[in-house]
């Protein structure tokens, strides 16, 4: 099987499928959402910060196939296109070897607003979710994370969200009888993916959680 960072194509729009090498058998995989930065048309983009990023300087830790979709419209949200994505995610699991007990969902920034927005209502379920720096709707994150494990990080700097809204999420999540843990990076502002991504055990917390 072709490994790397392939181009893929659903219904005019361009994404990118991480295949890691050795490749046997169902594989973990991951939905990436990418932030408001990385929106366009070009399927590349997507794929320049965030998890791609961590995935290319250090393969070996994230043995997972990687979906990296691309939103269009930066004023759109990824609920928006939520038939784009589940069209995507049956695309993939048509041609790759999908592990249906290990799928993970994670996001940065409005990527993070969308792992907490969709992690409950896309066509795959998921094992466990992260999101990076992203906003929650306070009003159902208690409910969509009651049965899905979830670790938000966040910036104690950030200016573009509020860390206090992770705080809020994660006690609604807690209220509500999930399983949920918070990292706040002391003195980082918006940018909290690349400690997230390249430093924490992150890959590790994702394959102790299965279907």
């Amino acid at each position: 099987m072709e490994t790397g960072f392939l181009d893929r194509e659903h219904k005019g729009s361009n994404y990118q499928v991480h295949v890691p090498k050795g490749v046997k058998g169902p594989c973990p995989t991951i939905l990436f959402l990418h932030g408001a930065g990385e929106c366009g048309t070009d399927g590349l983009l997507q794929t320049a910060i965030g998890l791609p990023d961590a995935v290319r300087r250090d393969r070996t830790r994230w043995p997972f196939l990687v979906v990296c979709p691309q939103k269009d419209d930066v004023k759109a949200l990824w609920a928006d296109r939520k038939e784009l994505l589940d069209g995507i995610l049956r695309d993939v699991e048509g041609e790759f070897p999908v592990d249906p007990h290990r799928r993970y969902i994670t996001g940065l920034s409005q990527g993070g607003h969308g792992t907490f927005d969709l992690a409950a209502h896309l066509g795959w379920r998921f094992a466990a979710a992260a999101a990076v720096c992203g906003r929650s709707l306070l009003d159902k994150v208690g409910e969509d994370f009651r049965h899905i494990p979830l670790w938000v990080f966040h910036g104690d700097a950030d200016p573009v969200v509020k860390p206090e809204n992770s705080i809020e999420a994660v006690e609604a999540v807690k209220k509500a009888g999930g399983d949920v843990r918070l990292t706040m990076y002391p003195g980082v502002d918006h940018n909290s993916w690349d400690k997230a991504y390249r430093e924490s055990d992150l890959p590790q917390w994702f394959l102790s959680h299965t279907l």
